[in-house]
Order: C-alpha cells, then structure tokens, then sequence
C-alpha cells in the first residue's frame, strides 16, 4: 500500500485544496463562486475580495473563538467581515472601477456565506496559526475552482478572456454566462475531478499489488 499511502498523504496535506475542496465536494458558497462569475474579470474581484474579507476573519476566530459562545458566532463573524469589506471596497474601486455595480448584491454576500460560517467553526477549535492555514486553504481551493470555470465562461460565451480574441470565428455559447450555466460547469468539473481521483486510486492501488507481486 505505498503508493496508496502517499496519495492519501498528499491528499491530508492538501485539505481543502484538492482533497475536501470547498466548492467541489462540500458545495459551500456556490451562489457567490457562480452567479456573478461569469468572467475572469469579476471573478478574480470575488476572488480578492474573500481574500481579503474571509481569511482574516478565520484568523481571528482562531483567536476569539473559544471565548464566543455558540449563538453569537453567527453574528460576530460576519460582523468582523462586514468591517473587512471597507477597505475591500475601497481597493476594488481602484483596481475595477465599475466592480460595484456589477456585483451588487454579492458584495454582501462574502460576509454572509455558508464558507465563512463552515471555516469559523471550525477554525475556533484551531491554534491561530492552524486557523489561518485552513482559512488560506479554503480561500485558494474555491478560488481556483471559481477562476477556471470564470476562465471557461468567458472563453464559452464570447470567444475571448480579458479582452484577447481567441476564437473570432468560433462558435459561442450565451448560456455560458448565465447562472444556469456556471452550475452545469461545475457539476461537470466536479464530476471530472472525482473521476480523476478514482483512476488515481485503482493506478495506485495497482501498483502497490504489482510491486507486492514481484517481492513474493
């Protein structure tokens, strides 16, 4: 079971990343990864913004967590975000002038999401450093999943990716850009993923009876 074990190794390490991804296998804020994603552009503002919202509230409640009893967790937290979000909105006026009325609604929803309650909760039972870890590792695996498939609707819909044609000729596809469709991408690509991790598994399990094998 060598090979076996490494993998499962690789996988431990990797917790929320490519094992126990976020938006993947625990379906935690998909509205907000999906409906206003629907290009790389505005997904890469998501994106900065739980960044810059999510993972220090995981932090801090690495901290505080212990000393907050279980009601007001759910209200101090997303407290905390809605502190964040100032600055985030602040910085994202620079960088995207036009971000805001975009994504409207979903700006709130990075303080308020199933993802930032999910990692609190968990976070608070953490060492800081632990919870910080797991928030940077929530944070990176939803935002790779969001930005691949914001990368794939763009190209789908129109043909380019941040203002470059790749395909003038090509065939688009609108209902890339619509929230129907980003939900269908990602249970395709979640679909995919798991596939990938099971070949893996019945390769490595294989290679573990083979070289059982040749030591008999």
């Amino acid at each position: 079971m060598t090979f076996t074990r490494k993998y499962e190794r690789i996988l431990r390490k990797t917790r929320g990343i490519l094992y126990k991804n976020p938006l993947l296998s625990l379906g935690l804020a998909m509205p907000l990864a999906i409906i206003p994603s629907y290009n790389l552009t505005i997904t890469a503002a998501v994106c900065l913004s739980m960044l810059i919202c999510f993972v220090p509230t995981v932090f801090i409640a690495g901290i505080i967590g212990k000393r907050i009893v279980s009601p007001w967790q759910v209200v101090v937290y997303p407290l905390i975000a809605c502190v964040l979000m100032i600055p985030t909105r602040m910085l994202l006026q620079m960088l995207f002038p036009m971000i805001q009325d975009t994504l409207g609604i979903y700006f709130s929803l990075i303080c308020v999401n199933t993802l930032l309650f999910y990692a609190t909760d968990h976070a608070a039972q953490k060492h800081p450093l632990q919870a910080l870890g797991l928030g940077l590792r929530l944070w990176f695996g939803a935002a790779l999943v969001a930005l691949i498939c914001g990368a794939i609707r763009e190209i789908a819909a129109t043909g380019a990716i941040l203002g470059v044609v790749l395909f003038p000729n090509g065939s688009h596809i609108p209902i890339a850009q619509m929230a129907m469709g980003g939900f269908i991408l990602l249970a395709f690509f979640a679909a995919l993923c798991r596939l990938i991790h099971r070949s893996i598994l019945w390769l490595t399990k294989r290679a573990d009876a083979s070289k059982g094998g040749e030591q008999r």
